[in-house]
């Protein structure tokens, strides 16, 4: 159970200092699953940004890769033979679901889920033994999110 909150006015896609309220999400995703390295929470509508890991950990992924990588979802079926983009990393995608996708490379990987309005992006590292802790952690984030009527 995730006792956070944060009103929809507090987030802007220009100005992340307003932010703080869909920071203490991330930060909750990054404290479950310690492999997450970097995490955004994203508009599904247009990819903007509305939190996202900072400092040594930033995630780094530009606007016109967000705004294509949420796209994804729209044709989710087709995702694994093309691959997904994040952060100027190619990654396979061996995984999808009706609202998940699974990116694999080497050691690194992401899940990434998507609500009624926005898109939970979260890269980890680590051995194959980490991505049920990452997609927990991140299922878990979109299950709050979406009962709370995001």
């Amino acid at each position: 159970m995730f006792l956070i909150s944060a009103s929809s006015s507090s987030f802007s896609t220009r100005n992340e200092s307003k932010m703080s309220g869909w920071n203490a999400y991330i930060d909750t995703m990054t404290a479950a699953a310690p492999s997450i390295k970097r995490a955004a929470i994203v508009g599904a509508a247009d990819g903007s940004v509305w939190a996202r890991t900072e400092d040594s950990n930033i995630f780094k992924a530009t606007d016109a890769e967000l705004k294509t990588f949420v796209a994804l979802f729209d044709d989710i079926n087709n995702v694994p033979s093309k691959g997904a983009d994040i952060e100027g990393v190619h990654y396979v995608v061996p995984r999808t679901e009706e609202s998940l996708i699974f990116g694999k490379k080497e050691n690194t990987g992401f899940f990434a889920v998507k609500t009624k309005s926005a898109v939970l992006i979260a890269v980890y590292e680590g051995p194959n033994e980490v991505a049920a802790q990452v997609r927990k952690a991140v299922e878990s984030m979109q299950a709050y999110l979406a009962n709370a009527g995001y």
